[in-house]
C-alpha cells in the first residue's frame, strides 16, 4: 500500500455530498470501509513483525507504513470527523453517541499540540530503551531486568532476594535519566492541557478519552473502596502465604513464589493446547468453539514460543479477513491458559463487531478489557480440561481467583499516583518519590517493606504506562470488576449470563459505558457496598474451593 493510492480515497471521501440521512449512512460506511483496508494492511505487517522478530525486513516494512501511510492519515482523519459533526443534523437515529464522541475529538483539537504530542511520542519511547537496556551481574553472568524477574518466582528465597534487589540496583543506575525524562514528559503534557484551556493535563486526559460516564472524584472513590475493602482481605490472604511459606513476614521478593512447590502442566504440545482449548470451549459456548477451529483453519493462530518471535500476547482484528490473529509465546504454563481465554474474549468481540461502523468498535478499554477479562473467568468452569487432577484444578482457580483481587491495589497506586502527579505539576522528583511511598503503604496488601524505604519510593519506575501511555490503566480496574460481576452471574444462572455476555459483545461501543456494561448484566459502580460485595464473592468461591 502506498500513500499515492491512499490519497486520493481520502480525497474522495472529503468531497463526498452528505444531503440526506441516508448520505450520511453512506459516508460512514464508506469511511469504515477505507479505514478497515488501512487496519487489514497495518495489522499484517505488524503480524508479520512480531512473528518474525528476528528478521529486520519486517520491522523495516512496518515503520515504513507508520510513517508513511499512518503519520500522513493523521490530518486528514481530523478532517473525516469535522465533515462528520458539520453534517450531524442528518445523522439517522443511532449515530447520536458516536458524534458526541467524534465531536468530542474535534472540540479538542488543537493545531499547537499536534508537535507537542510527536515530541511527545518520541520522547515516551526512550523509556523502552533506557530500561531495556540495563543490564546487571547476577551469580556471575549479566542479566536484563527481564531476566533477573524469572528468579522471583526461585524455590530458593535468597535467590529470589538477591533478583529483587539486583533489579532495583539496575533501576537506580538510570534514576537520573528517568527522572529527566518524566519530567520532560510532564511539561509537554501539561502543555498540551493547557493550550486547550485546561487547568491540568489530568483533567484534559479524562476528557480526551470520552470518560463522559464517570468523573475523577468517582475514581477517588474507586481508589478508596479498594483501599477499605479490597486491601484488607488480601492481608488476610497474604498471612496464609506467610504461613505456607514457613516465614515471619512476606517481603516484596516472597509475593510471586509458588506456595507449595507444585509445577502446574496444563498441556505438553501446542497441538494439545488447541485441542483442549476446543473442547473448553465447546462446552462454554459452540458458537465461540466454531470460531476457534475457523482461526485453526486460516492459520490465524501463532500460540508456541520459539526462537525469533517478540514477546508477549494479543489479538488482532483483520476487519477484511472476517476473522482475527491471535499471538502468544506458549510454554505449558498456567499463565498460558488464562493468555488463550483472555485473547480469546477479544477474538469474540472482533467477530460480533465487525459489522458495526469503525467508530463503534471496542475502542475504549473499560469495554475491550471486560469482553477478555470475563472470558477467562467464565471459562474456569471448564477448565479440568487442562488440569484432570482436581487438585491442580483447585490450585489453577484459586491462582486466578486471588490474581483478580491482588491486582487491584498496584491499579489504584498506579492512578492515583498520576492524579497527584498532574494535579500537582510544580512538584519535585523528591516530593514524587514521597508521595508515591504513601501510595504504596495506603494500599499495602501485607507485604512486609521494613529497611525498603528507597525501593519503596522508586517502584514506580518499573510502570511503563506512567510514561508512555498516561492515565491508560484504571480501565483493567474498571473491568476486572465488571468481569467478576460476570463471573458471578455466571454461577448463578449461566444460561442467561452467557446470552448477556454475548449481547454486550455485539454492541461494541455504540453507547456510553455504562449502558454497555448493562447490557452485559452488570452495572459499573464504585461504591464501597459494591466492591465489598464483589469481594465478599470471591472470598466465598475460594473458602468453597478450599474446602
Amino acid at each position: 500500500m502506498r500513500w499515492e493510492e491512499v490519497e486520493p480515497v481520502v480525497r474522495e471521501l472529503l468531497d463526498f455530498q452528505i444531503s440526506s440521512p441516508e448520505e450520511f449512512r453512506s459516508f460512514i460506511n464508506r469511511v469504515t470501509d477505507f479505514f478497515d483496508q488501512i487496519e487489514e494492511e497495518h495489522a499484517w505487517l505488524y503480524i508479520k513483525m512480531t512473528v518474525n522478530a528476528d528478521k529486520e525486513e519486517y520491522a523495516k516494512a512496518y515503520e515504513e507504513f507508520q510513517k508513511e501511510i499512518v503519520a500522513k492519515l493523521k490530518p486528514y482523519e481530523q478532517r473525516i470527523k469535522e465533515k462528520i459533526v458539520e453534517n450531524e443534523h442528518f445523522a439517522p437515529r443511532g449515530y447520536e453517541h458516536m458524534i458526541k464522541v467524534i465531536k468530542n475529538d474535534v472540540e479538542l483539537f488543537r493545531e499547537e499540540n499536534v508537535p507537542l504530542q510527536v515530541k511527545e511520542s518520541i520522547l515516551s519511547r526512550n523509556y523502552g530503551t533506557i530500561v531495556g537496556n540495563i543490564e546487571v551481574d547476577f551469580k556471575g553472568e549479566k542479566k536484563t531486568l527481564q531476566q533477573l524477574s524469572v528468579y522471583l518466582r526461585d524455590p530458593d528465597r535468597s535467590t529470589r532476594e538477591l533478583a529483587w534487589r539486583k533489579r532495583y540496583e539496575g533501576i537506580w543506575e538510570v534514576r537520573d535519566k528517568l527522572n529527566k525524562l518524566f519530567d520532560e514528559l510532564k511539561e509537554i503534557r501539561h502543555q498540551q492541557a493547557l493550550n486547550v484551556g485546561f487547568s491540568n493535563y489530568r483533567d484534559y486526559m479524562h476528557r480526551l478519552k470520552s470518560r463522559f460516564e464517570y468523573t475523577p472524584e468517582d475514581l477517588y472513590r474507586f481508589h478508596e473502596a479498594v483501599e477499605k475493602e479490597v486491601v484488607p482481605y488480601l492481608v488476610e490472604r497474604t498471612k496464609v502465604r506467610q504461613k505456607k511459606l514457613g516465614i515471619e513476614s512476606v517481603r516484596p521478593w516472597d509475593t510471586a513464589v509458588d506456595v507449595d512447590g507444585k509445577i502446574l502442566k496444563p498441556f505438553s504440545s501446542v497441538e494439545e493446547f488447541m485441542e483442549k482449548t476446543e473442547r473448553a470451549l465447546k462446552r462454554l459456548n459452540s458458537t465461540f468453539a466454531e470460531r476457534f477451529r475457523l482461526m485453526r483453519e486460516k492459520n490465524l493462530l501463532d500460540l508456541e514460543n520459539r526462537k525469533g518471535k517478540a514477546p508477549g500476547g494479543y489479538n488482532h482484528t483483520l476487519p477484511k479477513t472476517g476473522a482475527p490473529f491471535i499471538f502468544m509465546n506458549a510454554v505449558g504454563q498456567p499463565g498460558d491458559v488464562r493468555t488463550i481465554f483472555h485473547e480469546l474474549g477479544h477474538s469474540m468481540h472482533s467477530f460480533e463487531t465487525l459489522s458495526l461502523p469503525v467508530f463503534y468498535r471496542p475502542h475504549r478499554m473499560e469495554v475491550a478489557e471486560l469482553a477478555s477479562m470475563s472470558m477467562e473467568l467464565i471459562s474456569m468452569e471448564y477448565w479440568d480440561e487442562f488440569y484432570t487432577d482436581p487438585e491442580d484444578l483447585k490450585k489453577a482457580k484459586i491462582e486466578e481467583l486471588e490474581g483478580t483481587l491482588y491486582f487491584l491495589p498496584w491499579c489504584m497506586t498506579v492512578d492515583a499516583f498520576q492524579h497527584w502527579i498532574y494535579t500537582n505539576p510544580d512538584h519535585t522528583p523528591k516530593e514524587r518519590d514521597e508521595y508515591f511511598a504513601y501510595l504504596m503503604d495506603r494500599f499495602n496488601p501485607g507485604v512486609d517493606w521494613n529497611d525498603l524505604d528507597e525501593e519503596k519510593k522508586t517502584r514506580w519506575f518499573f510502570q511503563l504506562h506512567i510514561f508512555e501511555v498516561p492515565f491508560y490503566y484504571i480501565e483493567y480496574g474498571i473491568a476486572q470488576i465488571g468481569a467478576l460481576a460476570i463471573y458471578r452471574n455466571y454461577i448463578e444462572d449461566p444460561e442467561k449470563a452467557l446470552k448477556d455476555y454475548q449481547r454486550f459483545l455485539s454492541v461494541g461501543c455504540s453507547m456510553p459505558v455504562d449502558e454497555v456494561y448493562k447490557t452485559a448484566g452488570i452495572e459499573l459502580k464504585f461504591s464501597r457496598d459494591y466492591i465489598r460485595e464483589i469481594v465478599g464473592f470471591v472470598a466465598k468461591q475460594i473458602e468453597e474451593i478450599e474446602k
